[in-house]
């Protein structure tokens, strides 16, 4: 099976307190897992799975993380700036646009 990325939303204090025992971690996102994470659709291959449609597949992942047969890593809030610009009438306008991405747990398969 090809490697399988996904993520939870969690704070950074939650992550502060938390990241020092393994098994409550582990123990978290198992518990959660099953009704917050994301992307709810994956593609395996040329195929595109639902995992909130496909059962077995999503109870396959439940049993990986039941078993600890997964890593994972805390991301810290990101925040990219993407520079757009227009030109009109011999103007050049520029238009910064920020996007903040929350804290989070990469969990991989």
């Amino acid at each position: 099976m090809d490697e399988l990325e996904f993520y939870m939303d969690v704070s950074p204090e939650w992550w502060i307190k938390s990241r020092k025992d393994e098994s409550f971690v582990k123990k978290y996102i198992y518990e959660k897992f099953d009704y917050d994470f994301y992307p709810r659709i994956i593609s395996k291959g040329k195929q595109k799975i639902d995992l909130d449609e496909e059962t077995n597949f999503k109870s396959m992942l439940l049993d990986k993380l039941k078993n600890g047969k997964f890593v994972y890593e805390f991301l810290p809030e990101d925040e990219s700036i993407k520079e757009n610009y227009s030109i009109w009438n011999g103007n050049v306008s520029n238009q910064p646009s920020k996007k903040l991405t929350n804290s989070r747990l990469m969990i991989n398969f």
